[in-house]
């Protein structure tokens, strides 16, 4: 099926995803009472847009779970203001927080930073999902040249730019009717995490007023710091079993297996409370597994309180779906939990489970040196898709220089980075690819390598990810 065969509303975002992997800005619909916005994946294009200077800095959404938990790591606030921000995010308040200087920050949050400030919101809405998640992160501002009023509409939107050649997405009848449209708010996160208004819009105006609004943020805050405590908390890390003991004595689970847990606290996206989720990820080789409550029920009183578990549906072999079962029952039991600087440590009855942060359990292979073998390519940002081949296409990063193998030829070239991006550059083919397997395969890596390609690592994994969207997921080889 074309893209010229699809109902007129998907076309229109398929055309949409495109125009943003263009470099282009695109005029979104935001959910009433908001007005529409204009987001582009490079900040300068939403600046032209708007008819301002192009290096003013602009918000950036962090509407994926990666761009979210980044910024996080870098915003200079304690974790009960965390939580208060991410309160805000999901009631679609636009937030401006102060940043600490530090030389990992991704680079992708430099237009968004002004004077140890940052800007951001979480963009994402049903209707347009697609859009969104098609790419790891967007800057955006309101649709509206300097000086006009806001746009509330689709037809607005098109009036504010004349004789321009804009791509609009027009959701005005997915969206609720209101008598009046605005804004975002902007609150202002102040380091000793007292909230103030920085713009008023339409959510202090809903609330009866900023003081309203301000209060109900700063209640939710202070209710999550009582909940939370003053101890430190395993939020926003993920451990690993280091042992496992049961009434004394050491308990052996599955061989080349570990229980592995992982602690999040993110905006509810959905409406209706809670507003803020704390999450549990958990697995032990088989299923994965998960749970949601209200932020600060997760861990509170030294227990780790859950309601239930849900996960995925693999079938497990027997001693895979036991174990499965036994971590189940453990972690439904309402553990102690204790943490002691990296060490986590949770016990039930005569069962201790001691974990060990992963990033120290499990350190990230370098980029360099390593033989990494191509698992997935990806489309659209997201979907993966695994190909029958039958000799391993690899990538291989040798301090400033690459190297590669498609399955029928070979590929050099010369690397640049800094902390989250690389920048490839004077690729060369040698060979000829032999099948169409090895063709596509040849393909994908070049359109992935090129001017400027995000890189993650999580262990023995990383990610490629070019601004159009399309990517590679490695896997790191045994040699070096």
């Amino acid at each position: 099926m074309s893209v010229m065969d699809l109902p007129e509303f998907d076309a229109a975002l398929m055309y949409a995803v495109e125009a943003l992997r263009e470099g282009l800005a695109v005029v979104v619909t935001n959910p009433g009472p908001m007005t529409y916005g204009v987001i582009a994946r490079d900040a300068r294009a939403v600046n032209l847009l708007k008819g301002r200077p192009v290096e003013q800095p602009v918000g950036i959404s962090v509407h994926t779970e990666a761009a979210h938990d980044q910024l996080f790591r870098c915003l200079d606030l304690r974790r009960e203001a965390l939580a208060m921000v991410d309160f805000a995010l999901a009631e679609r308040i636009t937030v401006l927080a102060p940043i600490r200087s530090d030389p990992a920050m991704p680079e992708w949050l430099a237009p968004a930073i002004q004077d140890g400030w940052v800007l951001f919101f979480d963009g994402s809405w049903g209707p347009t999902w697609f859009l969104w998640q098609s790419h790891p992160f967007l800057y955006g501002s309101s649709a509206n040249r300097t000086g006009e009023a806001p746009a509330a509409s689709a037809a607005s939107a098109r009036a504010q730019f004349p004789g321009r050649s804009i791509m609009i997405i027009d959701a005005d009848d997915q969206r609720e009717p209101a008598t009046a449209y605005g804004p975002s708010t902007i609150i202002r996160v102040a380091r000793d995490g007292r909230p103030t208004l920085h713009r008023s819009g339409v959510q202090d105006l809903a609330a009866g007023g900023s003081d309203v609004l301000l209060n109900r943020l700063f209640e939710f805050k202070s209710a999550v710091a009582g909940l939370d405590g003053s101890a430190g908390s395993p939020l926003g890390r993920t451990y690993l079993s280091t042992a496992v003991d049961e009434d004394g004595l050491p308990k052996q689970l599955v061989p080349n297996t570990r229980v592995r847990l992982g602690f999040a606290r993110q905006p509810n996206k959905n409406e209706g409370d809670p507003r803020v989720w704390d999450i549990l990820r958990a697995g032990v080789g088989c299923n994965a597994l998960g749970t949601a409550v209200g932020a600060g029920e997760l861990l509170t009183g030294g227990r780790l309180t859950i309601p239930g578990l849900g996960g995925t549906q693999v079938g497990c072999e027997p001693p895979l779906r036991d174990q499965e079962e036994w971590l189940k029952t453990f972690l439904t039991s309402t553990p102690s939990w204790r943490l002691n600087g990296d060490e986590l440590t949770l016990t039930s009855g005569g069962t201790t489970i001691t974990l060990l942060d992963r990033k120290i359990a499990q350190p990230d292979f370098p980029l360099d040196g390593i033989k990494w073998t191509i698992v997935t390519t990806i489309t659209n940002g997201d979907t993966r898709q695994g190909y029958g081949r039958t000799e391993d296409a690899w990538i291989r990063f040798d301090d400033g220089h690459l190297s590669g193998w498609t399955g029928g030829t070979d590929l050099t070239g010369t690397v640049t980075r800094n902390n989250t991006e690389l920048s490839v550059s004077d690729i060369v083919v040698t060979g000829r690819a032999v099948t169409a397997e090895t063709a596509a395969m040849q393909t994908a890596i070049i359109d992935t390598l090129g001017p400027v390609v995000a890189y993650t690592i999580d262990h023995n994994r990383l990610t490629l990810l070019a601004p159009s969207g399309i990517g590679l997921d490695l896997r790191a080889g045994n040699d070096r």
